[in-house]
This record gives C-alpha cells, sequence and structure tokens, in this order.
C-alpha cells in the first residue's frame, strides 16, 4: 500500500530542514520550506520505484528545486540595484554643462556605449532609430545598451560604497 502525502511528508519534514541548512537560507525560511513542500509533493507524484530509491530521488528533487530558487532570486537582485541615497547635487542635461556632467558618468563606455547613452538615453531616440542612424542593427544596439547598463551599476555600486563608507 502506497502511503499518503501527508505520511511522507511527516517523514520528509527533516531532510527539508537539513537541505535548506546546508544551503544556507536564513532569510525568509518559510518561504523556502514551502517550496520545498511543493518539490516534494511533485517527486511524490511522478516518482518510479523501479528507478531507484524515493528518499534519493525526493532529495535531489527538493536541494535542485532550491537551488533553481537561490540562482533566480540573485539573478533578479543582479538587475535590480536599489540606491539607499542619491547624490545631492542634480544633473543637468542642458548645454555645456550636460557634456561634462555626462562625460564624468559614461567616460568608461566605449564610444558605441557612449552613442547609446547619448541618443537613447537623453535624446529619447528609439533603438530602431539609432540603428538605422548608424547603419547597424537592432540587435547591435541591444547589445551597446546591455553593456552599458553593466558598466554603469558597476559605477553606481562604487559610488554606493563611497558614500556609504564617507558617511
Amino acid at each position: 500500500m502506497k502511503p499518503t502525502f501527508e505520511e511522507v511528508l511527516d517523514q520528509y519534514t527533516p531532510m527539508i530542514h537539513h537541505i535548506i541548512n546546508t544551503l544556507n537560507i536564513y532569510k525568509e525560511k518559510d518561504r523556502y520550506v514551502h517550496e520545498a513542500t511543493i518539490a516534494l509533493w511533485e517527486a511524490f507524484c511522478s516518482q518510479d520505484c523501479r528507478k531507484g530509491s524515493f528518499t534519493s530521488y525526493a532529495y535531489s528533487s527538493i536541494r535542485g528545486k532550491l537551488l533553481n530558487l537561490l540562482k533566480k532570486e540573485v539573478r533578479w537582485e543582479n538587475t535590480h540595484t536599489f540606491v539607499e541615497e542619491l547624490p545631492e547635487e542634480g544633473f543637468d542635461f542642458t548645454g555645456d554643462a550636460a557634456d561634462v556632467g555626462l562625460e564624468e558618468y559614461t567616460r568608461h563606455l566605449t564610444d558605441k556605449q557612449k552613442k547609446w547613452v547619448a541618443e537613447c538615453i537623453i535624446k529619447g531616440k528609439r533603438m530602431e532609430e539609432v540603428a538605422v542612424q548608424e547603419g547597424v542593427t537592432v540587435s547591435a544596439v541591444k547589445s551597446w545598451r546591455a553593456e552599458a547598463l553593466k558598466k554603469l551599476r558597476r559605477k553606481v555600486m562604487r559610488c554606493n560604497d563611497k558614500i556609504i563608507l564617507n558617511s
């Protein structure tokens, strides 16, 4: 007779907590317990006794789901930068002051990346317009954007570190 899921959950709850502890998860622990329970349910529903023991299948299913969730969280945090303090001085996007101020923030960018900043961010052009203007594909302009944003985020993070250290 096949055990019910409630019995399996009672039996494998210590394993869930062990996996969470070995992955050093300490924030939002309840959420990860919930995700691990879902992984156990999925393993319970799709188990095949002919392929091996359920214990090892459950362990790898739970651990794999939690690792995927952690990777997803890290990826989200890397693409969403939060700035706790903004610099007090503003940025003037008009006249010669714009060129001087813009140069300070974009000096580490390539010419093509600077072109993307100037055309798309400052002048508000669409990527398609910049691609036609420069005689390149839209995917090339998207590549300029991606690399420019990576570099600008790194610069902002360094600036935030200096602000925090100087405070």
